[in-house]
């Protein structure tokens, strides 16, 4: 029999079967599918020793990596969160989740805030005034300048792209996917009443509405880097998980690796390809075990 490396990568099967997709859980999908989704992602970080926590405890880990997903509430609502993975000094692994609300700014010439909580009701899950520093004020001899903008939070990143088409004639979404695809903040007149149109004139700018929406919960989470360690203390979903920085001697990290050869523009087939060199480092100090060869 002759091996072939075609270097053909085969995808897991993702949620019903379908072919796995890195969609994430910001796609314009149903409530259902993205909990679906959600469920598939923990039943596949399963398969690598990442149980989510469920009953209440306190446990110290080394956090790896984290990754946005959805998760269901005390009211059984899909909200926004996210993942964070840890290794034990044992070598067992834990993941656990932390909900947090997207969000952007927009500057306003005048007072909004009450008409987009009406108009916008079960959308918007905060309105809230929030001094900020205007970097267009910034000049040599003025800064700190701050100027008030109002932060509009959502349940979901899904919430907050709002992209359904039952919503297109909205004059809200209309305005918000313009900016998200790239254009500018442009009201329609003729097809939105005039009252609304007033108050939507007021908005003259928005800001952090093209950061992805993790890094926005990142950088307003209390302390959490990775490469730390934590003790994780989960007190059930009515209540918030707490990750303390705990102060402990770093891990001693192994790093290797391996060249072979391979067919052009093909993954390696360990059945047909041969070494050509295996390297390592470990606490600083590495060395070859095994050189470059002719072939």
């Amino acid at each position: 029999m002759v091996l072939r490396n075609t270097g053909r990568r085969r995808a897991e099967p993702g949620p019903e079967g379908e072919p796995s997709r890195d969609d994430g859980p910001s796609s314009s999908v149903s409530a259902l599918k993205r909990l679906e989704r959600s469920q598939w992602t923990d039943k596949m970080d399963l398969r690598f020793g990442f149980e989510r926590l469920k009953e209440p405890g306190e446990k110290t880990g080394w956090l790896i990596n984290m990754h946005p997903t959805e998760i269901l509430d005390e009211d059984k609502r899909l909200i926004s969160a996210v993942d964070y993975y840890f290794i034990q000094d044992d070598g067992s692994r834990f993941k656990v989740a932390l909900p947090y609300k997207p969000y952007f700014y927009i500057g306003c010439e005048r007072e909004v805030s009450s008409f987009l909580s009406k108009k916008f009701q079960g959308k918007i899950a905060k309105v809230e005034t929030v001094p900020k520093e205007d970097l267009d004020l910034v000049t040599k001899s003025l800064v700190g300048l701050k100027r008030n903008y109002i932060k509009l939070s959502f349940n979901t990143v899904e919430d907050l792209k709002n992209r359904e088409q039952g919503h297109a004639s909205d004059a809200y979404t209309a305005m918000l996917s313009s900016v998200l695809q790239g254009g500018s903040v442009v009201m329609d007149e003729e097809e939105t009443s005039k009252k609304i149109a007033d108050q939507l004139d007021n908005i003259v700018d928005m800001r952090e509405n093209r950061l992805l929406w993790t890094w926005n919960s990142l950088v307003n989470a209390p302390r959490i880097l990775q490469a730390h360690w934590y003790n994780v203390r989960y007190r059930g979903n009515a209540f918030p998980v707490e990750l303390p920085l705990v102060e402990r001697p770093d891990p001693v990290v192994l790093a290797f690796d391996i060249e072979t050869t391979k067919l052009p523009l093909k993954f390696p087939d360990a059945e047909t390809d041969q070494i050509m060199m295996i390297s390592y480092m470990i606490d600083g100090q590495g060395d070859r075990l095994r050189r470059y060869r002719r072939f």
